[in-house]
């Protein structure tokens, strides 16, 4: 395969690693509204601005990853290439 067949697959990897590491910095800025957004009126137990902060912090860490994986893999590909 080229390397330039390569470039839409992980810039869109790229992408999505950039919105769950932008969406899980929400989560960790805004926790209260998070909450209100995630909160389901029927659960047994509330959603908590804690909780909406843990989940953001998985959110952020693993974005962050998954940016670090992508632009290692796209680097590799295109000096391959």
């Amino acid at each position: 395969m080229r390397a330039e067949s390569e470039l839409v697959p992980f810039g869109l990897f790229l992408l999505l690693a950039a919105l769950f590491t932008v969406f899980g910095a929400y989560l960790l800025r805004r926790p209260e509204r998070a909450a209100a957004l995630f909160a389901d009126r029927e659960a047994r137990h509330a959603f908590r601005a804690k909780d909406a902060r843990a989940i953001g912090l998985v959110f952020t860490i693993g974005g962050v990853g998954l940016l670090v994986v992508g632009a290692v893999r796209l680097v590799v590909t295109l000096a391959a290439g």
